[in-house]
């Protein structure tokens, strides 16, 4: 007997429990009526794109440019790097070279790392292939020329996968890096 209410409670508690949280939504449909009710009075601010295009713009990040004493002149720090002879380049020349090496830098990891991918993805294809060709009854092929073949494909595949893995950690040692280690320091205000 203490069996059946056992099952009947546990069947009673499963009606009951999707019952429960209606009474809380309930009053939370309550709550909300009420605090939309108490902020009736008070006014709201509406911004438009216009009050967007009348407000100033002010960077939120700007580079501070380092200045090089003249020949003449003594500097403060004595373990400053003495100023480049024959320099032409302004900062944002230097800068924008260094974005562009950069830049390519990264297209260049980016290419590796994802044809690393695609073959990953190809091999593992062809191992989906090759165990397909094995489990079919009606292949011509001999199995154990087949298991010779997926075993040959599982190696170059865990080669592949090792090599995606390695050129994945590159691009994110590189990304980590940045650009900003090739830049003055900049000055945020």
């Amino acid at each position: 007997m203490s069996r059946q209410r056992i099952i009947a409670a546990a069947v009673l508690l499963l009606i009951l429990s999707p019952l429960a949280p209606a009474q809380s939504l309930a009053e939370a449909a309550k709550k909300e009526k009420e605090r939309r009710e108490s902020l009736k009075g008070t006014p709201s601010i509406v911004v438009t794109n216009a009050d967007l295009a009348k407000t100033t713009k002010k960077p939120a990040v700007e580079t501070v440019a380092e200045t090089t004493p003249a020949e003449g002149e003594k500097t403060d720090d004595p373990g400053a790097p003495p100023p480049a002879q024959g320099t032409d380049k302004s900062s944002t020349e230097l800068q924008a070279e260094a974005l562009k090496k950069f830049a390519e830098k990264k297209a260049e990891l980016e290419s590796r790392w994802i044809r690393a991918q695609e073959l990953v993805e190809l091999l593992n294809l062809k191992m989906n292939a090759l165990w397909q060709q094995f489990f079919t009854f009606n292949s011509m092929t001999p199995k154990d020329q087949i298991q010779k073949e997926i075993s040959e494909t599982f190696q170059r595949f865990q080669a592949a996968q090792g090599e995606e893995a390695k050129a994945k950690e590159e691009l994110n040692k590189f990304l980590a890096q940045g650009p900003s280690a090739k830049f003055p320091p900049a000055a945020i205000r």
